[in-house]
């Protein structure tokens, strides 16, 4: 049976969360979303319930009908077809056909520009192993949380720009299903801009949430750096250097793609912690308070870059 948080229950677990707070960086801050519903979907999403999310089985079909049903609830538009569904073909681990499936919901812009922010997350994980669950709710149902809350905020304040909201299934076999989507006619026809790609964004003892791609699109840091910080989060910038070797993280999540098709990227993350592709990446083992702030930033970030899309550079 699945455990959903009550506010009562919320208050008692997590005390900081939904209180009225400032916005100085540090103490109280009021979040820009919804904190009880943002830590109900990766509760949900990371039960055993859910076996893992490994794209193509059982637990991964669930999955998607869970973010089908949340953009259904919320009222979305199916971007570029009449369905949320975007499916396509991956090779399993046995070496056997299977199908995956992209959700690509969009919030149509109130302005005249031309052009779409795509906004990403991967709801997949690696499945069940030797008997042991691998939940992932750091990686990535709390990805997939902000983005169904994002989406919930931005149906109430529409952007100015397009904003496609993508759950990316395959990520974890190789990026398979955000390769999908930038090959599709969905990509070419939604005239992507910018791409904004959340994954691991709700675990960090030290309440770090690294914002990587600046380095190679130094455009938008000032942009994300005048957005003030909310509640326990520090911000760094960096793990976007080819000198970084391995924590260069430019090729690392479902951001790749776009980049790889000269699409600018924000990629919001955490370092990898002892949870990282580990039975341990339960919903007991997030940072809540850190999470509510670093989605709650992280909206208030896209809300300046959707304002700016028009004067990127070529």
């Amino acid at each position: 049976m699945k455990r959903i948080l009550t506010p009562l229950l919320l208050l008692l677990l997590f005390p900081g969360v939904s209180c009225s707070q400032d916005s100085a960086g540090t103490g109280n801050f009021e979040p820009s979303v919804d904190a009880m519903r943002l830590l109900s979907h990766v509760e949900i999403l990371s039960s055993d319930a859910y076996m893992g999310r490994r794209a193509g089985t059982e637990g991964g079909h669930m999955a998607q009908a869970y973010v089908q049903q949340q953009f259904e609830e919320l009222g979305l538009q199916p971007a570029c077809s009449e369905s949320f569904v975007q499916t396509f073909p991956f090779t399993a681990s046995d070496s056997s056909p299977a199908e995956g499936a992209n959700l690509i919901a969009v919030i149509p812009g109130t302005g005249s520009a031309a052009g779409s922010v795509v906004v990403s997350a991967h709801y997949d994980h690696l499945g069940t192993r030797n008997g042991e669950v691998y939940n992932g709710a750091d990686d990535n149902a709390s990805g997939t949380a902000a983005l169904i809350e994002l989406a919930r905020e931005f149906t109430a304040n529409p952007p100015e720009h397009d904003i496609l909201f993508a759950a990316f299934d395959a990520e974890e076999l190789g990026l398979v299903g955000a390769r999908a989507f930038v090959r599709s006619d969905c990509f070419t026809a939604s005239d992507v801009r910018l791409n904004i790609n959340m994954d691991m964004i709700s675990r960090s003892g030290a309440g770090e949430l690294y914002a990587s791609g600046t380095y190679h699109y130094p455009f938008l840091r000032p942009l994300i750096d005048g957005v003030p910080r909310k509640g326990p989060l520090t911000v760094l910038f960096g793990h976007d250097e080819p000198s970084d070797g391995f924590g260069d993280w430019t090729a690392s999540s479902d951001h790749a793609p776009f980049n790889s098709a000269g699409v600018p990227f924000v990629y919001f993350g955490v370092e990898d912690h002892p949870g990282y592709h580990n039975p341990s990446d339960d919903f007991d083992a997030i940072t809540p308070e850190f999470f509510t702030a670093a989605v709650s930033w992280i909206h208030d970030v896209l809300r300046v870059l959707d304002g700016a899309v028009d004067s990127f550079p070529d």
